[in-house]
């Protein structure tokens, strides 16, 4: 993010520093955590356009109200409020124990992935079922295996399950491994 764009958000609590790192401040975790939960519950679809990046959007802009700011701050932090959302949720789902950021790359913990791929495996699909109801299928596997792996290893945050499954779950789609996934159970039905 620009450093003008930085400066706004840090101004207004929308972004936090871990050490060099510029992050979702706490507050707009919480809602975009909250609106998360409300998605899953109300079984929407786990892939959908950029859903992820509208709600951030929505949350800081929810957080700003009627606070106003200089536009070379203004536009500086929401063009690259995507990235930053993309860093935050990153460490949300280090955190639980279910990737490793690198600089340049996220690491999907292996053992989560098996544990993923084996569940997957399991799901029946009828003939004639479309790729919407396969996604909520794995969808639900992924959700159900974040939701262990929170109680286990990071209760204290295990609001944010709903949020990362859903990071995860869109984070597989954007690279390829979902697709492949899908084809796998599709394949693995017919025979």
């Amino acid at each position: 993010m620009h450093p003008s764009g930085v400066e706004f958000g840090l101004s207004k609590g929308l972004l936090q520093l871990k050490g060099e790192e510029v992050l979702l401040s706490d507050a707009v975790l919480e809602a975009i955590s909250i609106e998360a939960q409300i998605r899953v519950h109300l079984r929407k679809p786990p892939i959908d356009g950029n859903f992820l990046v509208d709600m951030t959007v929505r949350a800081a802009e929810n957080l700003l109200g009627n606070q106003s700011g200089r536009r070379q701050q203004i536009v500086p932090f929401f063009a690259g409020l995507n990235k930053t959302m993309y860093y935050t949720l990153c460490r949300v789902a280090e955190q639980a124990g279910l990737a490793t950021k690198e600089p340049r790359r996220l690491l999907i913990d292996p053992e989560f992935w098996h544990r993923f791929s084996e569940g997957a495996v399991d799901i029946k699909i009828k003939p004639g079922h479309n790729i919407a109801k396969i996604q909520k299928s794995l969808f639900k596997v992924c959700l159900k295996l974040v939701r262990e792996q929170y109680a286990k290893t990071n209760p204290e945050n295990a609001r944010h399950a709903d949020l990362t499954a859903l990071f995860i779950f869109n984070f597989w789609n954007a690279t390829g491994l979902l697709p492949m996934t899908q084809a796998v159970v599709i394949l693995g039905s017919q025979i």
